[in-house]
Protein backbone atom coordinates (compact mmCIF):
# COMPACT_ATOMS: atom_id res chain seq x y z
CA UNK A 1 0.00 0.00 0.00
CA UNK A 2 1.00 3.68 -0.80
CA UNK A 3 2.01 5.78 1.93
CA UNK A 4 0.16 8.96 2.66
CA UNK A 5 0.86 11.53 0.78
CA UNK A 6 -0.85 15.22 0.79
CA UNK A 7 0.10 17.20 -2.45
CA UNK A 8 -0.63 20.94 -2.06
CA UNK A 9 -0.03 22.76 -5.34
CA UNK A 10 -2.64 21.54 -8.02
CA UNK A 11 -2.35 22.92 -12.39
CA UNK A 12 -5.46 22.82 -13.75
CA UNK A 13 -5.68 23.26 -17.43
CA UNK A 14 -9.44 24.87 -17.06
CA UNK A 15 -9.88 25.10 -21.16
CA UNK A 16 -13.74 25.26 -21.80
CA UNK A 17 -13.82 24.04 -18.44
CA UNK A 18 -13.69 27.60 -16.76
CA UNK A 19 -14.69 27.48 -13.23
CA UNK A 20 -13.19 24.53 -12.39
CA UNK A 21 -10.53 25.79 -9.95
CA UNK A 22 -13.03 27.65 -8.26
CA UNK A 23 -15.35 24.33 -7.55
CA UNK A 24 -12.10 22.50 -6.17
CA UNK A 25 -11.24 25.95 -4.32
CA UNK A 26 -14.57 26.16 -2.24
CA UNK A 27 -14.71 22.28 -1.59
CA UNK A 28 -10.88 22.09 -0.28
CA UNK A 29 -9.54 25.64 0.33
CA UNK A 30 -6.39 24.29 1.96
CA UNK A 31 -5.12 23.66 -1.67
CA UNK A 32 -2.83 25.92 -3.65
CA UNK A 33 -4.20 26.12 -7.21
CA UNK A 34 -3.63 27.01 -10.60
CA UNK A 35 -6.29 27.29 -12.99
CA UNK A 36 -5.01 28.56 -16.89
CA UNK A 37 -6.00 28.17 -20.38
CA UNK A 38 -3.55 25.96 -21.66
CA UNK A 39 -2.21 28.16 -23.70
CA UNK A 40 -1.15 30.18 -20.78
CA UNK A 41 0.29 27.45 -19.09
CA UNK A 42 4.39 27.48 -18.76
CA UNK A 43 7.05 25.38 -18.10
CA UNK A 44 7.38 27.48 -14.77
CA UNK A 45 3.64 26.39 -14.03
CA UNK A 46 4.50 22.87 -14.47
CA UNK A 47 8.02 22.98 -12.64
CA UNK A 48 5.75 24.55 -9.65
CA UNK A 49 3.28 21.87 -9.59
CA UNK A 50 2.76 18.43 -7.28
CA UNK A 51 -0.53 17.60 -9.25
CA UNK A 52 -1.63 18.56 -13.25
CA UNK A 53 -5.52 18.33 -13.57
CA UNK A 54 -6.81 18.44 -17.24
CA UNK A 55 -7.82 17.06 -20.93
CA UNK A 56 -4.40 16.62 -22.61
CA UNK A 57 -0.54 17.53 -21.08
CA UNK A 58 0.65 20.95 -20.90
CA UNK A 59 2.55 22.18 -24.62
CA UNK A 60 5.80 23.41 -22.22
CA UNK A 61 7.17 21.82 -18.92
CA UNK A 62 8.45 18.65 -18.21
CA UNK A 63 4.98 17.05 -17.32
CA UNK A 64 6.30 13.64 -17.15
CA UNK A 65 7.73 14.32 -14.38
CA UNK A 66 5.00 15.08 -12.20
CA UNK A 67 4.43 12.15 -9.49
CA UNK A 68 0.58 12.18 -10.17
CA UNK A 69 -1.61 13.54 -13.43
CA UNK A 70 -5.30 13.86 -13.24
CA UNK A 71 -7.64 13.33 -16.73
CA UNK A 72 -10.64 14.73 -16.75
CA UNK A 73 -11.60 13.45 -20.10
CA UNK A 74 -13.16 10.28 -21.02
CA UNK A 75 -9.94 8.73 -22.40
CA UNK A 76 -6.24 9.07 -20.70
CA UNK A 77 -3.91 8.15 -24.41
CA UNK A 78 -3.52 11.95 -24.44
CA UNK A 79 -1.43 10.88 -21.01
CA UNK A 80 -0.59 7.28 -21.37
CA UNK A 81 -0.70 6.43 -25.04
CA UNK A 82 3.00 6.57 -26.88
CA UNK A 83 4.20 9.22 -24.14
CA UNK A 84 7.24 8.45 -22.54
CA UNK A 85 5.28 8.19 -19.59
CA UNK A 86 7.25 6.70 -16.49
CA UNK A 87 5.58 3.43 -15.18
CA UNK A 88 5.58 4.91 -11.94
CA UNK A 89 3.62 8.13 -12.58
CA UNK A 90 -0.11 8.08 -10.73
CA UNK A 91 -2.42 8.53 -13.69
CA UNK A 92 -5.90 8.43 -12.68
CA UNK A 93 -8.99 9.14 -14.68
CA UNK A 94 -12.23 10.96 -14.29
CA UNK A 95 -15.20 9.31 -12.60
CA UNK A 96 -17.87 10.68 -14.95
CA UNK A 97 -20.10 8.94 -17.19
CA UNK A 98 -19.90 9.82 -20.72
CA UNK A 99 -22.17 6.73 -21.66
CA UNK A 100 -25.46 8.52 -21.55
CA UNK A 101 -24.77 11.76 -23.42
CA UNK A 102 -22.10 10.11 -26.20
CA UNK A 103 -25.22 7.45 -26.26
CA UNK A 104 -27.35 10.11 -27.23
CA UNK A 105 -24.93 11.64 -29.70
CA UNK A 106 -24.80 8.00 -31.74
CA UNK A 107 -28.72 8.06 -31.82
CA UNK A 108 -28.77 11.06 -33.45
CA UNK A 109 -26.45 10.21 -35.68
CA UNK A 110 -28.48 6.75 -36.62
CA UNK A 111 -31.64 8.92 -36.19
CA UNK A 112 -30.51 11.37 -38.83
CA UNK A 113 -29.41 8.59 -42.01
CA UNK A 114 -32.66 6.36 -41.31
CA UNK A 115 -35.05 10.14 -41.46
CA UNK A 116 -32.97 11.19 -44.26
CA UNK A 117 -32.25 14.67 -42.31
CA UNK A 118 -29.34 15.51 -44.54
CA UNK A 119 -31.46 15.26 -47.84
CA UNK A 120 -34.04 17.14 -46.87
CA UNK A 121 -32.10 19.81 -45.48
CA UNK A 122 -30.82 20.21 -49.05
CA UNK A 123 -34.41 19.59 -50.49
CA UNK A 124 -35.77 22.56 -48.53
CA UNK A 125 -32.32 24.76 -49.30
CA UNK A 126 -33.60 24.27 -53.05
CA UNK A 127 -36.94 24.80 -52.35
CA UNK A 128 -37.36 21.38 -53.57
CA UNK A 129 -41.26 19.16 -52.96
CA UNK A 130 -39.36 15.25 -53.10
CA UNK A 131 -40.56 12.87 -50.45
CA UNK A 132 -38.96 9.57 -49.84
CA UNK A 133 -39.97 7.57 -46.84
CA UNK A 134 -38.18 7.13 -43.59
CA UNK A 135 -37.07 4.37 -42.15
CA UNK A 136 -36.89 2.41 -38.86
CA UNK A 137 -34.33 2.33 -36.62
CA UNK A 138 -36.12 -0.51 -34.77
CA UNK A 139 -35.14 -4.03 -35.94
CA UNK A 140 -31.67 -3.11 -36.97
CA UNK A 141 -28.51 -4.03 -35.36
CA UNK A 142 -25.61 -2.22 -33.77
CA UNK A 143 -22.31 -3.33 -32.78
CA UNK A 144 -20.18 -1.33 -30.91
CA UNK A 145 -16.66 -1.94 -30.26
CA UNK A 146 -15.80 -1.28 -26.56
CA UNK A 147 -18.26 -2.36 -23.79
CA UNK A 148 -17.55 -0.07 -20.90
CA UNK A 149 -19.47 3.11 -19.37
CA UNK A 150 -19.67 4.63 -22.86
CA UNK A 151 -19.90 1.38 -24.89
CA UNK A 152 -23.14 0.49 -22.37
CA UNK A 153 -24.60 4.04 -23.03
CA UNK A 154 -24.83 3.69 -26.74
CA UNK A 155 -26.00 0.11 -26.29
CA UNK A 156 -28.71 1.22 -23.86
CA UNK A 157 -30.09 4.18 -26.24
CA UNK A 158 -30.24 1.88 -29.35
CA UNK A 159 -32.10 -0.89 -27.08
CA UNK A 160 -34.87 1.75 -26.00
CA UNK A 161 -35.64 2.03 -29.25
CA UNK A 162 -35.54 -1.31 -30.46
CA UNK A 163 -32.27 -2.03 -31.82
CA UNK A 164 -30.34 -5.46 -30.96
CA UNK A 165 -27.09 -4.53 -29.96
CA UNK A 166 -23.87 -6.80 -29.92
CA UNK A 167 -20.73 -5.48 -28.27
CA UNK A 168 -16.71 -6.20 -29.31
CA UNK A 169 -14.60 -6.24 -26.36
CA UNK A 170 -10.24 -7.28 -25.65
CA UNK A 171 -11.98 -10.22 -23.82
CA UNK A 172 -14.99 -10.81 -25.21
CA UNK A 173 -16.55 -11.61 -22.41
CA UNK A 174 -20.77 -11.82 -21.43
CA UNK A 175 -21.88 -8.00 -20.60
CA UNK A 176 -25.12 -6.46 -20.20
CA UNK A 177 -26.63 -4.99 -21.70
CA UNK A 178 -24.69 -7.17 -25.00
CA UNK A 179 -26.71 -9.45 -26.92
CA UNK A 180 -23.41 -11.16 -27.61
CA UNK A 181 -19.91 -9.65 -27.08
CA UNK A 182 -16.69 -11.02 -30.10
CA UNK A 183 -13.60 -11.02 -29.28
CA UNK A 184 -11.33 -8.78 -31.20
CA UNK A 185 -9.75 -11.23 -33.19
CA UNK A 186 -13.64 -11.76 -34.47
CA UNK A 187 -14.09 -8.62 -35.44
CA UNK A 188 -15.58 -9.93 -39.24
CA UNK A 189 -17.68 -12.18 -37.75
CA UNK A 190 -19.05 -9.25 -35.07
CA UNK A 191 -19.97 -7.13 -38.00
CA UNK A 192 -21.79 -8.93 -40.52
CA UNK A 193 -24.79 -7.49 -41.06
CA UNK A 194 -24.15 -4.37 -38.42
CA UNK A 195 -25.95 -1.88 -39.88
CA UNK A 196 -24.52 0.49 -37.52
CA UNK A 197 -20.69 0.04 -36.52
CA UNK A 198 -19.77 1.86 -33.45
CA UNK A 199 -16.34 2.91 -31.81
CA UNK A 200 -16.66 3.21 -28.21
CA UNK A 201 -13.44 1.85 -26.94
CA UNK A 202 -10.61 3.46 -25.23
CA UNK A 203 -7.15 3.71 -27.38
CA UNK A 204 -4.07 1.33 -26.48
CA UNK A 205 -1.65 -0.39 -28.27
CA UNK A 206 -4.16 -3.62 -28.82
CA UNK A 207 -6.56 -1.18 -31.00
CA UNK A 208 -4.31 1.38 -32.44
CA UNK A 209 -5.80 1.00 -36.20
CA UNK A 210 -8.37 -1.36 -34.99
CA UNK A 211 -10.37 -0.50 -38.10
CA UNK A 212 -7.19 -0.75 -40.55
CA UNK A 213 -7.54 -0.89 -44.81
CA UNK A 214 -8.73 -4.85 -44.26
CA UNK A 215 -10.94 -4.66 -42.00
CA UNK A 216 -12.89 -0.84 -43.00
CA UNK A 217 -13.04 -3.42 -46.41
CA UNK A 218 -14.76 -6.32 -44.47
CA UNK A 219 -17.72 -3.59 -43.20
CA UNK A 220 -20.17 -4.98 -46.09
CA UNK A 221 -22.36 -1.63 -45.51
CA UNK A 222 -21.89 -0.75 -42.25
CA UNK A 223 -22.53 2.69 -41.08
CA UNK A 224 -19.58 3.96 -38.84
CA UNK A 225 -19.68 6.23 -36.09
CA UNK A 226 -16.84 7.16 -33.91
CA UNK A 227 -16.95 8.77 -30.68
CA UNK A 228 -13.55 7.02 -29.24
CA UNK A 229 -10.47 8.40 -30.31
CA UNK A 230 -9.53 9.00 -34.26
CA UNK A 231 -6.28 6.69 -33.90
CA UNK A 232 -8.69 3.70 -33.58
CA UNK A 233 -9.16 4.02 -37.30
CA UNK A 234 -6.52 4.00 -40.63
CA UNK A 235 -8.09 7.08 -41.14
CA UNK A 236 -6.24 7.30 -44.91
CA UNK A 237 -8.50 4.61 -45.96
CA UNK A 238 -11.69 5.89 -45.09
CA UNK A 239 -12.47 7.59 -48.57
CA UNK A 240 -11.48 3.78 -50.31
CA UNK A 241 -14.03 1.90 -47.71
CA UNK A 242 -16.56 4.69 -48.62
CA UNK A 243 -16.69 4.72 -52.42
CA UNK A 244 -16.11 0.69 -52.12
CA UNK A 245 -19.54 0.51 -50.52
CA UNK A 246 -18.35 -0.98 -47.33
CA UNK A 247 -19.21 1.62 -45.22
CA UNK A 248 -22.48 3.49 -46.03
CA UNK A 249 -21.29 6.37 -44.62
CA UNK A 250 -19.30 7.88 -41.36
CA UNK A 251 -20.71 10.06 -38.22
CA UNK A 252 -17.12 11.36 -37.05
CA UNK A 253 -16.66 13.35 -33.90
CA UNK A 254 -12.64 11.95 -33.69
CA UNK A 255 -9.68 12.25 -35.55
CA UNK A 256 -5.83 11.59 -36.11
CA UNK A 257 -4.97 14.96 -36.09
CA UNK A 258 -7.45 17.17 -34.40
CA UNK A 259 -7.89 20.16 -35.48
CA UNK A 260 -9.15 17.77 -38.91
CA UNK A 261 -6.77 19.58 -41.31
CA UNK A 262 -8.86 22.02 -43.85
CA UNK A 263 -7.25 20.12 -46.67
CA UNK A 264 -8.72 16.33 -45.30
CA UNK A 265 -10.73 14.98 -48.08
CA UNK A 266 -13.79 13.82 -45.27
CA UNK A 267 -14.74 17.46 -45.12
CA UNK A 268 -16.10 17.48 -48.47
CA UNK A 269 -17.25 14.12 -48.84
CA UNK A 270 -21.01 13.56 -48.87
CA UNK A 271 -20.95 10.54 -47.34
CA UNK A 272 -19.01 11.84 -44.16
CA UNK A 273 -20.75 14.46 -40.95
CA UNK A 274 -17.80 15.92 -39.26
CA UNK A 275 -18.30 17.28 -35.35
CA UNK A 276 -15.33 18.45 -33.51
CA UNK A 277 -15.01 16.33 -30.48
CA UNK A 278 -18.06 17.09 -28.58
CA UNK A 279 -19.41 13.71 -28.29
CA UNK A 280 -19.19 13.47 -24.34
CA UNK A 281 -18.40 16.51 -22.52
CA UNK A 282 -16.83 17.18 -19.29
CA UNK A 283 -19.07 18.67 -16.37
CA UNK A 284 -17.17 20.95 -13.88
CA UNK A 285 -19.08 18.70 -11.11
CA UNK A 286 -17.50 15.84 -12.47
CA UNK A 287 -14.07 16.63 -13.39
CA UNK A 288 -14.38 17.97 -9.75
CA UNK A 289 -16.12 15.52 -7.80
CA UNK A 290 -13.62 12.35 -9.72
CA UNK A 291 -10.38 14.22 -8.50
CA UNK A 292 -11.54 15.31 -4.94
CA UNK A 293 -12.26 11.37 -4.58
CA UNK A 294 -8.82 10.61 -5.87
CA UNK A 295 -7.28 13.11 -3.78
CA UNK A 296 -8.84 11.62 -0.57
CA UNK A 297 -7.56 8.27 -1.52
CA UNK A 298 -4.10 9.47 -2.10
CA UNK A 299 -4.32 11.39 1.04
CA UNK A 300 -5.10 8.32 2.75
CA UNK A 301 -2.55 6.07 1.30
CA UNK A 302 -4.69 4.51 -1.18
CA UNK A 303 -3.98 3.58 -5.16
CA UNK A 304 -7.49 5.22 -5.79
CA UNK A 305 -10.18 3.46 -7.29
CA UNK A 306 -9.96 5.18 -10.53
CA UNK A 307 -6.65 4.87 -11.06
CA UNK A 308 -4.89 3.62 -14.97
CA UNK A 309 -2.97 0.60 -15.48
CA UNK A 310 -0.33 1.78 -17.68
CA UNK A 311 -0.12 -1.12 -19.65
CA UNK A 312 -3.06 -1.76 -20.26
CA UNK A 313 -4.13 1.79 -20.76
CA UNK A 314 -6.93 2.09 -19.05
Amino acid sequence: MPSPWFPKRILISHTLHEGLGDYLAQRRPDLELRALDAGAITAADVDWAEVFVGFRPPREGEWRALRWIHCIGAGVDAFGFRTGLAPDTLLTRTSEDFGPMIGEYCLARALAITQWLTRFAADQAARRWQPVHPRYLRGTRAVIVGTGAVGRGVANCFLALGASVDGVSRSGQPRHPFGAVYPIPRFEAAVTGARWLILACPLTEETFHLLNRKRLLACQGSYLINVGRGRLIEESALPEALEAGALAGCALDVFEQEPLPVESPLWGHPAVTVSPHVSGLTTIPGAGEGFLECLAEVEAGQRPRLAVELGRGY
